[in-house]
């Protein structure tokens, strides 16, 4: 495949008179090859069954319809934050109560990737080509972060609740892309943009038509709460910690790259990374997770709740076992760029590992 070298070029800024110097960044390319990946593929087995998503969040969840709090100790943040018009403090607690109702509406129906007796089941793998290629597009599209959350909701929720023909997959994922870029961005790639990136596995037609087709069986239902409000939020609470932030954002994405964690809320994914991050980075040696964090991840508390600590311990193994194979994720996440947070990461992780996680919830 041909790749054209552009010059450089302000992130976020596009020509819109020519698509070359957008996508020859990135080189296009078909994804899916079903017999090849059959051949090389081994499955591995799965442990557990599909969590409902619902008892998770709500299970440590001490916050009301209105958002107001039960927990104790906890320090307002918002008031410090009443005369910044732009804060809206006075409605932030009924905006995020308002979220967390939202985040279970807007969940895949179910974990179509771990329950093999469900006629939309797909192979883990399958899903791993279509959401690190995904990432590759969508870091040289110079989207924001919040547009690659999106598309792989949408593709993960219409993936629960329709059966897709391995040759149609590249196109499902392009289009969500697609759909999510409207949604999110102000200065859109153009569709040929998408349809060349796919090297004729999508015409600009093609896309079109899947658009509309998934935005009906989604029922026009995109407006999504993004797991990036849900980090911002924690980490207001983190005194917005920029090392822990920068970790949590690849734990985060890296969290929505793996297919055992799709049926969690967008909250509890957030307090996962940011509680990963923090413990980490050991920079709150005595308030690893006190009542103001509580607080502001929703009601989660990491110490006392089992469940919470077993998708922890399971977000940590697949990093460090590099189990879901993202090399275009963690490509990205060894540039200097993103803080070169990948390296930091995986260390830690293998550590845990091998100790058998005695640091990750002990606080002596």
């Amino acid at each position: 495949n041909k790749r054209i070298v552009a010059g450089s070029k302000a992130a976020k800024v596009r020509r819109e008179e020519n698509i070359r110097p957008i996508v020859s960044a990135v080189q296009k390319r078909q994804i899916y090859n079903d017999r090849t990946a059959a051949e090389q593929e081994e499955e591995e087995e799965e442990e557990g069954e599909d969590d409902d998503a619902a008892s998770i969040v709500n299970k440590k969840r001490r916050i009301d319809a209105e958002g107001v709090s039960e927990i104790v100790g906890w320090q307002d943040l918002d008031y410090v934050e009443k005369d910044d018009t732009a804060m809206v403090a006075e409605y932030s607690a009924e905006i995020f109560a308002f979220l967390y109702r939202r985040e279970l509406e807007t969940l895949p129906s179910h974990n179509y990737l771990l329950d093999k007796t469900s006629k939309y089941y797909l192979r883990p793998s399958m899903r791993t080509i279509l959401v690190d290629w995904l990432v590759e597009v969508h870091e040289k599209f110079q989207c924001y972060p919040e547009t690659l959350f999106l598309s792989i909701n949408l593709m993960d929720r219409f993936l629960a609740k329709n059966k897709v023909t391995m040759n149609k997959l590249q196109l499902l994922a392009v289009t969500s892309l697609f759909i999510a870029a409207k949604f999110e961005e102000v200065n859109l790639p153009k569709l040929a943009e998408y349809a060349y990136i796919t090297d004729g596995a999508a015409s600009k037609n093609d896309i079109k038509n899947a658009e509309m087709f998934m935005l009906t069986s989604l029922e026009f239902n995109i407006g999504w709460p993004n797991p990036l409000n849900f980090l911002r939020r924690i980490s207001k609470a983190d005194d917005y910690d920029p090392v822990n932030r920068n970790i949590g954002k690849f734990i985060l994405e890296y969290a929505y790259c793996c297919h055992q964690f799709i049926h969690l809320p967008p909250s509890t994914v957030s307090a996962m990374a940011m509680y990963i991050a923090r413990r980490m980075t050991n920079r709150n040696k005595n308030e690893l997770w006190n009542g103001t964090l509580q607080h502001y991840s929703g009601g989660i508390d990491p110490i006392h709740d089992e469940a919470f600590q077993s998708l922890c311990i399971d977000l940590v193994k697949d990093i460090a076992s590099s189990k879901t194979h993202l090399d275009s994720l963690i490509l990205k996440y060894k540039k200097p760029r993103y803080g070169s947070v990948y390296f930091q990461t995986f260390k830690w992780c293998t550590s845990e590992m091998h100790s058998n996680f005695q640091n990750l919830f002990n606080l002596k």
